[in-house]
């Protein structure tokens, strides 16, 4: 049996001491993201069915916390599901397997209708996730069970293609139109309360990006400095607070036999002051963004945290670009110091 553990460490007070209304993100430069947001639930005293579609479309079922922040309410997840297959048409098409529906097909004369009875939907149940973290041996079962190909009976004919545009006459009772959460909670008494839901969740990345204006002579240039946020995870985060983690943090991806993944999930008053803050611990370093910000669902969202001009610096030129443009600064003095090449005397350099 492989054991699987997801540890937060958190920092610098609770959830409830801010506006918990709002989703808080701690964002990894490494491809995935810490997401708290408030659930509020109304639970009888026993069991209670509960369903949450305000999720992302990457996230890690392993990961996922559901705690009273304030420990009034002891709360037992009996059972979760997570619901990866929101409905399309091949999947609705393979609910429909074994039934005659209606087919809309184009014609000169206009649009006709004909029935078919769907005796193979050509629907693949399975998804890339699945196939990282289960191997090619598992690829390879699944395209021998399901087939890509639709079969569908018109007229007594098979034909292994769609007639038409598949009409259905509704949805059944066990489709979903986005990700969720399903849960069997217990809990001892019945009540109203604001719990926080935490959980892991991919297709999210940062990176610090640096521009450096240089003139052909001299040496003052200007510095401007963005970090600049990707969200891919299929949900938007309104007014969210943002916190963004640089370091090499201990996570092994799926697919490979057990997983320890070590988070860094932040919390604390947002002071007044500069538009990113930076504090360090261990072999981490924790950038706070001062103002709350709406990330949206495949949006590159950047925020200017240095702005210098006039910075003195000392040039060099040499033969052969490096890697990487190394940039040293001293505290408090504003001195930089960059490497150039002849053929970029105004280099932009780049780096997370």
């Amino acid at each position: 049996m492989n054991a699987r553990f997801v540890c937060f460490l958190a920092f610098c007070g609770g959830l409830y001491a801010q506006q918990v209304s709002q989703p808080s993100l701690t964002i990894y430069n490494q491809d995935f993201a810490v997401v708290r947001q408030e659930l509020p639930l109304d639970l009888k005293a026993g069991e209670n069915q509960i369903n949450v579609n305000d999720i992302t479309m990457h996230l890690e079922p392993d990961s996922v916390i559901l705690r009273d922040p304030t420990g009034k309410h002891n709360l037992h997840v009996l059972e979760q599901n997570y619901r990866a297959d929101p409905i399309s048409e091949p999947l609705l098409l393979s609910l429909y397997e074994g039934k005659t529906i209606n087919f809309e097909v184009g014609t000169p004369q206009g649009v006709q209708t004909v029935k078919g009875k769907v005796i193979r939907s050509g629907y693949t149940p399975h998804n890339d996730f699945a196939m990282n973290r289960y191997g090619q041996n598992y690829y390879q079962a699944q395209m021998a069970v399901a087939a890509e190909q639709p079969i569908i009976e018109v007229n007594g004919q098979l034909r292994f293609s769609l007639p038409g545009t598949p009409v259905f006459p509704d949805l059944t009772d066990d489709t979903i139109l986005k990700p969720r959460l399903e849960w069997l909670l217990a809990t001892d008494k019945a009540g109203k309360f604001p719990a926080e839901l935490s959980y892991v969740t991919g297709g999210m990345s940062w990176q610090a990006d640096y521009n450096i204006v240089a003139p052909e002579k001299g040496g003052l240039v200007d510095i401007v400095g963005w970090v600049t946020m990707d969200n891919q995870t299929g949900r938007t985060f309104e007014n969210a607070r943002i916190k963004l983690m640089a370091g090499d943090v201990n996570k092994i991806q799926p697919g490979m036999a057990g997983r320890v993944a070590r988070m860094m999930a932040t919390d604390g008053a947002a002071p007044v002051g500069p538009p990113v803050t930076e504090k360090a611990f261990d072999e981490y370093h924790l950038y706070t963004l001062e103002r709350s910000t709406t990330l949206r669902d495949r949006e590159t969202k950047q925020v200017e945290f240095i702005h210098a001009a006039g910075v003195t610096t000392n040039r060099s030129t040499s033969t052969t670009a490096p890697r990487s443009i190394p940039i040293a600064t001293t505290a408090g003095t504003g001195r930089i110091s960059a490497t150039t090449t002849p053929t970029a005397p105004n280099p932009i350099p780049r780096f997370g």
